[in-house]
């Protein structure tokens, strides 16, 4: 993605790391989140347009559009505001019953997600669709420079008619521990060693990635096209996927993990692959700040490394292994390590940028987000929104993406795969409802 050529203004200046995602775009791999909201009940283009005018636009950044001052990437408004440009309405082919209008649904978002968004314009598009399942749906699309997914939930939440983000969970996520000793020479002390130690633990973790090997070689990491296709699961109850964690002594995260680690076991088996004693990795975004931050919009995350093990045949064993891996993250040092590097990445040339995206990209196979959004259903204009779901984006040779959001006690799942590595995502999505509904099975009924 390229900016406009800006020579008035300076604008606003764009953080370097916003530069570094700016900047990610590929022929195989746009860094656009592409988003559905399906609401209940009818939702008109003209109530649509005016809450957008009104709510969205009153948040400068989604006035703005990039440009380039110089060597440097801003953001700055452009001459107007389109808004049929930015709301688009769409009627989808008639079907003649509710499970094809869902897979024109499905078409119509594959479709759009290798077409690059106009950079004379704001990078963010919505697409109207009236009439979807007697309710309406709406698509956004907005380049990864502009937010990440908690930055983005928060946006949701400023467009509702009410705020409802105190009942996610990332409410309830600090910005870390302070110290709380009065006397100033303790404090320093304390600072000092914390800042040895995380210093140490970057340096350990940047030579552990830099030296880590490409990862295993099966149908995931064929060369990509710009054939994209996207599938969506029907929404689990929150409460009964807590149920499972629990008894198995893991989070959430790990339960879903697990079973998504089983779906694509089972679809690498599909494909002709031996997977008997297969890791494959997936970079997973590493949240670096507190919701009361979230609203400064940019991105302030870190990926990490998590190992998959798809070579593990057992469900229950696929997770425990899930939460071994995940227990080994959780200092948050790789997440901030790679956040600096994208941070000197977004400084260098775009050359240097796109041969470190492919170095690393080697490393795994799939990208994979698990992004907290409120416990309560949001309300546009009156109109519930009843489910939410989002593609992430991939980078450099990855070329599957597994989208996870909790919403109004639910738990949505989501895949995006490259055409060349999963002909069908939606098989991938169903063996993860089978995986799931397995697991819960023996855990609930027999224990873990």
């Amino acid at each position: 993605m390229r900016g406009n050529s800006n020579k008035g203004s300076a604008g606003e200046p764009m953080s370097v790391v916003d530069t570094a995602w700016l900047r990610m775009d590929s022929t195989e791999n746009l860094m656009v989140i592409n988003s559905l909201f399906l609401f209940e009940e009818h939702f008109s283009r003209e109530r649509f347009v005016a809450l957008i005018k009104e709510r969205l636009l009153s948040i400068p950044r989604f006035r703005m559009r990039s440009a380039i001052r110089g060597k440097h990437y801003c953001w700055e408004e452009p001459p107007e505001f389109d808004a049929d440009y930015h709301i688009t309405p769409v009627q989808l082919p008639e079907t003649e019953n509710a499970v094809a209008e869902e897979a024109a649904l499905r078409d119509f978002v594959s479709g759009l997600i290798s077409t690059p968004l106009d950079p004379q314009h704001p990078l963010w598009r919505y697409y109207h669709v009236d009439h979807y399942k007697g309710g309406t749906a709406v698509v956004l699309r907005i380049h990864h420079s502009y937010a990440d997914g908690l930055a983005l939930m928060a946006v949701l939440d400023a467009v509702a008619d009410k705020s409802v983000m105190h009942s996610s969970p990332a409410a309830r996520a600090g910005a870390g521990p302070v110290a709380n000793s009065s006397n100033v020479v303790v404090r320093a002390l304390q600072s000092a060693l914390v800042g040895v130690g995380f210093g140490l633990g970057w340096l350990y973790e940047a030579t552990r990635i830099l030296f880590l090997s490409s990862d295993t070689r099966t149908a995931f990491k064929r060369p990509l096209t710009t054939q994209k296709q996207v599938a969506w699961a029907p929404s689990l109850n929150m409460d009964e996927v807590k149920q499972v964690g629990k008894a198995m002594g893991c989070t959430i995260n790990d339960v879903l993990l697990g079973c998504v680690a089983g779906s694509m076991r089972q679809n690498l088996i599909k494909q002709g692959d031996s997977v008997d004693g297969v890791v494959i990795r997936a970079m997973v975004p590493f949240n670096l700040r507190p919701l009361s931050e979230a609203m400064e919009l940019g991105n302030r995350f870190g990926l990490v490394f998590l190992d998959l093990p798809v070579g593990v045949a057992d469900s229950i064993q696929q997770v425990k292994r899930v939460r071994q891996s995940m227990l080994k993250l959780k200092n948050g040092i790789q997440a901030m390590m790679s956040y600096n590097v994208l941070a000197i990445l977004g400084v260098f040339s775009p050359a240097i940028e796109r041969f470190a995206l492919n170095f690393f990209s080697h490393k795994a196979s799939a990208v994979m987000t698990n992004v907290p959004g409120p416990a309560e259903p949001v309300m546009m204009s009156g109109t519930k929104l009843v489910k939410p779901m989002f593609w992430v984006p991939q980078s450099g040779e990855i070329g599957m993406g597994v989208s996870i959001l909790s919403y109004d006690n639910k738990v949505e799942f989501g895949l995006i795969a490259d055409t060349a590595l999963v002909e069908n995502p939606q098989d991938v999505v169903e063996g993860f409802i089978d995986q799931y509904e397995q697991l819960k099975a023996r855990v609930l009924t027999k224990g873990a």
